[in-house]
């Protein structure tokens, strides 16, 4: 462990405030934190009159394993008004005779300004299986980008918009953002039904399908959600918006026009890709967030700082020796302060 020369020593009532919120427990995986919800547009603010097609399911209590990210592989040029239009022409591709599923494949989706959009109906208020191209493995809850990722990143909205998601979920069904999890597949291109598949708790879609999604710019993206997702969780960095109702968006007319879609790219030529390796928590560090909005609060990753009042001195370790850090910094307050 090193120290910096004048570390700002935390008080034994702040470390064990920290714990109990849950910093630094992602880093050992045992147990997730709940982060608040964002503000998510309801499915009625751009589906009102195309109810599903067919009976919808949920899984059953403790069978979300993990979270699953996709694209739409559809432009990434488009106006905040053209949203629920594009959402409406995904909502006629899933449900038509090519795919015949009983609604929008997607939980949820998010748009380039960083607006969240229910998908499926009821996956603001259960755990509603999705559909997707290559079969659907269940066990996760699906979120997508609304993009072609294949070629340009996510936008910085869109990224923040999905960690959000993607943290509050992740507290919602009780998963650890960067855990992996065991499941029994119920059938794709990639895992026939019956295969026991070992993922990261956060993946793209194309470690369980044959098929690029969600595109090499996305593929990075996910690669660094589990760190960031798990200090969203924790409190760190940019908070969610509080939950707001939201008028529904005006019903855009219906389009003759149907963008494609990363399904039907999909499907039409499956792609063998090996499975993603996501990077060990350990190994990757958060972007550079300001000392005031960590006060007193610590940043899971290579390094974790605890930030004194005006975030100047800090202590300096690794995630690995973490509990060994705070086992040494409790000692010290208790000998200087005489707290035996």
């Amino acid at each position: 462990m090193r120290l910096d020369p004048h570390p700002v020593r935390p008080t034994r009532r702040r470390l064990l405030q920290l714990f109990a919120a849950g910093v630094g427990v992602s880093v050992f995986g045992t147990r997730p934190v709940m982060a608040a919800q964002p503000t998510i547009r309801p499915r009625s603010a751009w589906g009102a009159d195309l109810p599903p097609q067919g009976p919808l399911e949920a899984e059953a209590p403790g069978d979300v394993r993990f979270l699953l990210v996709h694209h739409t592989a559809s432009g990434n040029r488009y106006d905040p008004g053209d949203v629920a239009g594009m959402i409406r022409s995904f909502h006629r591709t899933h449900t038509g005779p090519d795919k015949r599923w009983p609604d929008v494949a997607y939980n949820f989706f998010v748009d380039r300004f960083g607006t969240i959009w229910e998908g499926r109906e009821g996956s603001l208020d259960l755990p509603i299986k999705g559909s997707a191209t290559g079969g659907s493995q269940g066990f996760a809850q699906l979120c997508c980008f609304i993009g072609n990722h294949e070629e340009e990143p996510p936008t910085a909205e869109a990224e923040e918009a999905m960690i959000g998601l993607l943290a509050w979920l992740a507290g919602r069904y009780g998963i650890d953002p960067q855990g992996r999890t065991e499941f029994v597949s119920r059938g794709s291109n990639r895992h026939p039904a019956g295969t026991t598949v070992v993922t990261p708790t956060i993946a793209p879609h194309r470690e369980m399908s044959q098929t690029v999604c969600p595109g090499r710019f996305g593929i990075e993206l996910v690669s660094r959600l589990p760190v960031l997702v798990a200090a969203r969780a924790a409190g760190i960095g940019q908070q969610p918006a509080p939950v707001a109702t939201v008028a529904p968006t005006p019903l855009a007319a219906p389009s003759t026009s149907v963008p494609p879609t990363e399904e039907a790219v999909a499907e039409s030529a499956p792609v063998a890709v090996p499975p993603t390796a996501t990077p060990d928590a350990a190994a990757l560090s958060l972007p550079a967030v300001p000392a005031a909005a960590l006060h007193g609060k610590a940043v899971l990753g290579a390094d974790v700082k605890v930030y004194g009042a005006a975030g100047a001195g800090q202590l300096r370790l690794t995630a690995a020796g973490l509990l060994a850090a705070v086992s040494t910094a409790t000692a010290v307050v208790i000998r200087r302060r005489g707290l035996r």
